[in-house]
């Protein structure tokens, strides 16, 4: 059964091999997208609970603000005027 077996770490090092690097692959890349998964996962739990106006914004801050900071990588944080916008509004409606 042994001699069955593939060899998982000799595939894995050979496609290693194949794979051009596709960018810097440092720890605040990492970072910027781990963020990036983290806010949409979130989001994709939550939004059936917003309202649909609130499930726009969120949507546009990820793909737009948030995928545009991890790419670009020019700003220490993601911008948030995009929700600032939001509160603001959601305050004017209590």
């Amino acid at each position: 059964m042994g001699s069955q077996t593939p060899d998982v770490v000799g595939r894995t090092r050979d496609t290693e091999k194949i794979m051009p690097d596709i960018g810097i692959d440092d720890s605040e890349m990492s970072y910027r997208r781990g963020y990036q998964h983290g806010a949409a996962e979130t989001f994709r739990a939550v939004e059936r609970f917003l309202d649909p106006a609130t499930r726009e914004v969120l949507r546009a801050w990820i793909e737009q603000d948030v995928h545009g900071w991890r790419v670009k990588a020019m700003l220490g944080y993601p911008p948030i005027w995009r929700l600032s916008n939001l509160k603001r509004s959601k305050g004017h409606l209590r």
